[in-house]
């Protein structure tokens, strides 16, 4: 008899919640005798675990629903039937909530290209609907030669439910009364600093956001700036901090795009020193053969639709592959390989380069192709069920 079973589930359409991992977890733990009941205050006892069913609103999420709030523990006054000796017990298993900053430039050129406000407009949108699952932060950033450089805009600190506090900030930021400069590396060193002082078990990422080539307030001529900017984003890779690299309007080069995206997520960038920008007589970033290519995002901001989608799908890439299990309870470890994790139905195999693992007796790691996977934004579903024997009460 299966003895954990959690399900997630992730609405169809957009707005699409693709942080949402609150699970309800059911465990059958031995017992010979009926378990007493305990419920979060205020809550109406009952003789049946409940049960954690797909949600079938678009926009709507029951896992989202029932990992919410402080932990539940509820075992079943009624005894399983008599061929098994287990109560049903309902705890959470959540995962691990992403920490996000999203970097905006905010150079002069953003506005008079008219991409300021239809890349606010997405951003928002997006914003809203995943308030609930990940903790955002925001800020804007430009700089010029003897001003503060960089300078954040309005910055809001990194937190839950933020989204009315972003939509207040980015609605007030207005064009700079000077020739607004694109200090990238600066800026983007300053949020990696907000995002190190959040739980070390958080997730954290850079959502970076720009229409031009960088440069520093005291170099117009770009000299050693895309080097400082790879080498910026590959030393917040290197204390925890990915990064993704947006670009609008269509004119920052698409072999630096692709080396920042490289950058933000561990893969090697390919050495360009004999290239326009990184003719560096001291550089800073690392370089070596490539080894593959991590997307970059280049969407039309005119286009709502696929602005959205864009946002949507890089953020998605922030799902966590860790699930740590809340409460009393604990996995031995001598089971681990009998249970039965899957995705969208489809059963991830224990250990090996692309299965699940336990990294201990409570926390749970999707691997390899399985967390990649899990990122996608078309995955719908995930299932985890151990067998009654392998579950510990403590």
């Amino acid at each position: 008899m299966h003895g954990v079973d959690a399900l997630i589930d992730i609405p169809q359409a957009l707005p699409r919640r693709v942080g949402s991992f609150w699970l309800a977890v059911t465990l059958l733990a031995c017992s010979d005798a009926p378990a007493a009941e305990t419920k979060r205050p205020g809550a109406q006892a009952s003789t049946t675990a409940p049960q954690s069913q797909p949600s079938t609103t678009p926009g709507t999420s029951n896992a989202g629903q029932a990992g919410a709030g402080p932990l539940i523990i509820t075992t079943a006054g009624t005894p399983a039937p008599a061929k098994d000796d287990c109560n049903k017990v309902e705890i959470d298993f959540a995962p691990r909530t992403p920490s996000v900053f999203i970097l905006v430039d905010r150079s002069s050129s953003m506005f008079e290209r008219s991409l300021w406000n239809p890349l606010k407009e997405g951003v928002l949108a997006v914003v809203d609907q995943l308030d609930e699952e990940i903790r955002f932060g925001f800020s804007s950033y430009t700089g010029a030669r003897g001003m503060m450089c960089p300078e954040l805009t309005t910055v809001v600190p990194i937190g839950d439910k933020n989204s009315n506090a972003i939509k207040t900030a980015y609605e007030a930021v207005q064009k700079p009364q000077y020739k607004g400069e694109t200090p990238t590396s600066m800026a983007h060193q300053e949020v990696v600093k907000l995002l190190l002082k959040e739980p070390a078990k958080n997730p954290k990422f850079v959502v970076l956001v720009t229409d031009g080539e960088p440069d520093f307030c005291d170099d117009p001529n770009v000299t050693c700036s895309r080097d400082a900017v790879v080498a910026a984003v590959q030393s917040a890779f290197g204390q925890g901090v990915s990064t993704f690299i947006f670009s609008v309007g269509g004119e920052v080069s698409r072999t630096h795009l692709g080396d920042v995206a490289n950058a933000g997520v561990g893969l090697p960038v390919e050495d360009r020193q004999m290239a326009v920008h990184y003719q560096c007589p001291n550089s800073m970033a690392t370089y070596a053969a490539p080894t593959g290519q991590a997307p970059f995002f280049e969407p039309d901001v005119q286009d709502r639709t696929a602005l959205v989608n864009a946002l949507s799908s890089a953020i998605a890439g922030v799902r966590s592959c860790i699930f740590d299990l809340q409460g009393k309870v604990k996995i031995d470890l001598a089971f681990a390989d009998q249970g039965e994790v899957m995705l969208d139905g489809a059963r991830i195999p224990y250990a090996g380069a692309d299965g699940y693992r336990m990294n201990n007796e409570t926390q749970l790691e999707l691997l390899g192709a399985a967390c990649t996977r899990l990122r996608k934004p078309e995955t719908q579903r995930v299932s985890i069920d151990f067998p009654c024997k392998a579950i510990e009460l403590f």
